[in-house]
């Protein structure tokens, strides 16, 4: 199952093999994207798989998660390397600039063109 984590929080990359693991934990399958079937289905609980509907709504929500944490997404791209951050720290020790000088704007660049969403995140069940 892909999932990225940001914060301590882990949240879905969507897609089919997504949406099977998050509807039955645990099962094992072998699933054909083509025709949307399940070619083998193993569950220890007994469980039957999931069906187009299901996975389709499941992948639905996992699309809304996706979506409301593009902002971090959008972050990590744009932050500068650590390298660069730490010699833009260096030189604004040095010149005493550090409430003014270039990393402080350049991440408060970054976070104000990315901000954080401000409705709550969607419930996130994995």
């Amino acid at each position: 199952m892909a999932v990225r984590n940001f914060k301590g929080i882990s949240y879905p990359v969507p897609g089919v093999d997504t949406a099977i693991h998050t509807l039955r934990p645990n099962a094992r399958f072998d699933f054909d994207y083509g025709t949307q079937t399940f070619l083998d289905w193993d569950d220890d609980e007994g469980r039957e798989p999931p069906t187009w509907d299901e996975l389709q709504a499941e992948v639905i929500r996992e699309v809304e998660i996706y979506n409301y944490f593009l902002y971090e997404r959008n972050r990590e791209e744009q932050y500068p390397e650590i390298k660069d951050q730490l010699d833009m720290l260096y030189h604004d020790i040095k010149n005493g600039n550090l409430n003014n000088g270039t990393w402080i704007s350049t991440i408060d660049s970054v976070k104000e063109n990315n901000p954080v969403p401000t409705d709550a995140p969607p419930k996130i069940d994995l």
